[in-house]
């Protein structure tokens, strides 16, 4: 295997590459494919904070974040810097029979050695502001909704997450009508998806009565087995 080298602060990661795909993995599916959006959105957005790693991607429907505990850092050691989405993906492809990759995090850029391989990936300033909207939605308990409207694509992008702890259940709760649904996972995995409003929808296709159209089932007995 190939060995690192430190000559600058740093921080190290020892991981399967198993694990490895899924930490990138989880927060891969929030990121936009639009090649005219803001290049904020087409980032994987790197930090390191009191020894734990955060991993954030958003396209502004959803957002997720992954941290994990770094093996081991230099002292007092923080950064904060992006990552093109492609060149994550491009890394992460082969990784499921990788036994051990070492990941360097240094100021701005990103250092993954394997058995076979070496990669050295420059990183750009990160200019997500991914706190600032925790700030705004996030809430110690939830507030009780009647309905809440969900684009389904977007809940499809929390399943990702199961490959980070396969026993734990996915955590829901509801922030009010016009509020972020916020999923977690324990304390390593938290995703919002951003509910679809009222006024973009047709009005034929948004039911004051969602349920009515339901109701005949109880009436119903069961059919011949």
């Amino acid at each position: 295997m190939s060995t690192i080298t430190i000559t600058k602060p740093s921080a190290l990661l020892h991981i399967t590459g198993r694990d490895l795909k899924a930490l990138f993995g989880s927060v891969l599916p929030h990121t936009s494919d639009d090649p005219d959006g803001l290049p904020a959105l087409q980032e994987v957005h790197v930090e390191i904070h009191d020894g734990d790693l955060r991993l954030v991607c958003t396209d502004r429907f959803t957002m997720a974040v992954v941290r994990r505990p770094m093996t081991s850092t230099t002292e007092a050691f923080s950064c904060r810097f992006a990552l093109p989405v492609r060149d994550i993906r491009d890394l992460i492809e082969h990784l499921d029979d990788v036994a051990i990759a070492s990941l360097a995090f240094e100021e701005n850029r990103l250092f993954v050695t394997t058995e076979d391989s070496a990669h050295n990936i420059p990183g750009s300033a990160s200019v997500l502001g991914w706190r600032d909207l925790l700030n705004r939605v996030l809430k110690p308990s939830g507030t009780p909704v009647g309905r809440i409207l969900i684009d389904p694509t977007f809940l499809a992008r929390l399943e990702p997450a199961k490959r980070l702890n396969e026993d734990a259940p996915l955590v829901i709760q509801m922030q009010g009508e016009h509020g972020a649904v916020v999923a977690t996972l324990g304390a390593s995995f938290l995703a919002l998806v951003m509910p679809m409003t009222s006024r973009s929808m047709r009005e034929d296709l948004l039911p004051s009565r969602p349920l009515d159209g339901w109701f005949d089932l109880l009436d119903e007995t069961d059919a011949p087995a």
